[in-house]
């Protein structure tokens, strides 16, 4: 059986008579992921993201106070740095254990240097070079000094960007509920710290998404990831216009056009919502975007990078080519795979570019990662050790939703909108919950 789970995850059970049944064991969890799900290798997206978890647990998960409760390792302070200690018998699937060289290793293989882990990590002192350094080490636990006081680094390792996983050569392995079985098959890991899951194995299917909603009706497939029904609670998955310090007056002309409700019914659809501020709603951001004035004098041509394997994100920049034709302002736009997108970025193509971020639960590290989003290191420097000296917890999330306010009309982007995980279940499935970062958790999931 598995462990009790945390009161601050949502129990969404259908059959409520269900719920108080002894959970059934064995059986296949059939998940259906259409293309644009399974196109996400990076698991950017909360649907990739809350599929990832079950073969690549995080490291920890934050409770109903925000502190971190240990999934593959406890987090402990020591001075003014935080140990990573993995638990004891945490292996890969390959028998490899979790120490703090494959945790560095793991992190400099790519998280680390993307947008969401460099604004997590940004409080460490020496940056990168504390991993570097850490990759060699024989030691089980990862010590990480801060250059700065920052409490909400506990919480900030708990983001599934995070999740470690290790580079066999031919593919990553994650340590999770369940250990890969094949290409798309995974068996029920005994020995995960949590605990067995109820299904022995797991299958992942690629279908499309007629395909996989007439799966879901004849009950050969449990879950339908990318797929769920309008209204749902939008999320912390958040959608960013990123611009080049020279072409700042490109969104100052797409803010001056700009309807944020018309763009998510119309363009983005359902289970998201527009995104007025820095921070969404959620985390103290505003409820309405400040009114703003189009540039005067002419517009230069630009060039905008999306993602071309993201449905909202070629209908999002088709709208913004439109707005910005209608001001005479012309706008290229330049589609590729994600993250080819983020690379050719990265080498300083394009002068604007729709980048998506999966923003932690609090607002002072979602601040963090909103400005590594910016690319404005400057402010980084100046904001985050301001934020971090405020020690208490309430306090320091409203400090940093005031600074993300007053920053807001200083940064090379332009907020758009926030959407969360959306999945369509089987009725019969119970013990499915939503995690801290509005992931969908199915590694308790079972049904009669």
């Amino acid at each position: 059986m598995r462990s009790h789970r945390l009161a601050i995850w949502v129990f969404c059970a259908p059959l409520a008579a269900l719920a108080a049944a002894r959970a059934r064991d064995g059986g296949t969890l059939r998940i259906a992921l259409p293309p644009e799900v399974g196109a996400d290798v990076a698991a950017e997206t909360p649907e990739a993201a809350s599929v990832r978890e079950l073969t690549a647990a995080p490291l920890c998960r934050l409770g109903p106070d925000g502190h971190p409760v240990p999934v593959l390792a406890s987090l402990e302070r020591r001075g003014d740095a935080v140990a990573v200690v993995p638990r004891p018998g945490v292996r890969f699937p390959s028998g490899t254990p979790l120490g703090a060289a494959e945790l560095a290793r793991a992190w400099l293989r790519g998280p680390a240097t993307g947008t969401v882990g460099r604004g997590l990590l940004a409080p460490l002192r020496g940056g990168l070079s504390t991993l570097e350094a850490a990759r060699q080490s024989k030691e089980p636990v990862l010590l990480l000094p801060l250059a700065f006081p920052w409490p909400d680094l506990e919480a900030s390792l708990c983001h599934p960007a995070l999740a470690p996983q290790r580079d066999t050569g031919t593919s990553l392995e994650g340590i999770g509920p369940y250990a890969p079985d094949g290409a798309e098959r995974a068996r029920a890991a005994p020995g995960f710290p949590e605990g067995r899951p109820h299904p022995d194995t797991l299958e992942v299917r690629a279908l499309s998404l007629r395909n996989a909603r007439r799966a879901l009706q004849r009950h050969e497939v449990q879950a339908v990831f990318g797929d769920g029904a309008d209204g749902a609670e939008p999320g912390l998955f958040a959608t960013y216009l990123v611009l080049r310090p020279a072409a700042q007056a490109l969104g100052q002309r797409v803010a001056a056009r700009l309807d944020r409700r018309a763009l998510v019914q119309s363009f983005v659809g359902g289970a998201s919502a527009p995104l007025p501020g820095l921070l969404p709603a959620a985390l103290g951001g505003p409820a309405e975007a400040a009114v703003a004035a189009a540039p005067a004098g002419t517009a230069s041509p630009a060039v905008l990078l999306y993602a071309s394997d993201r449905p909202a994100h070629r209908a999002v920049a088709e709208r913004l080519q439109i707005l910005l034709r209608d001001a005479s302002a012309p706008l290229t736009l330049r589609g590729l795979p994600a993250r080819e997108a983020a690379a050719a970025w990265e080498r300083g193509e394009g002068d604007a570019m729709l980048r998506s971020v999966l923003l932690p639960p609090l607002p002072a590290p979602a601040l963090a990662v909103v400005l590594a989003l910016s690319g404005d290191a400057e402010a980084a420097r100046r904001e985050l050790p301001a934020l971090g000296a405020v020690s208490d917890a309430t306090q320091r999330g409203a400090k940093a939703a005031e600074r993300a306010l007053a920053l807001a009309p200083t940064l090379p982007l332009l907020p758009l909108y926030v959407e969360s995980a959306r999945v369509r279940l089987d009725p019969r499935v119970v013990d499915v919950r939503r995690d801290a970062f509005g992931l969908w958790m199915l590694d308790d999931a079972w049904w009669p």
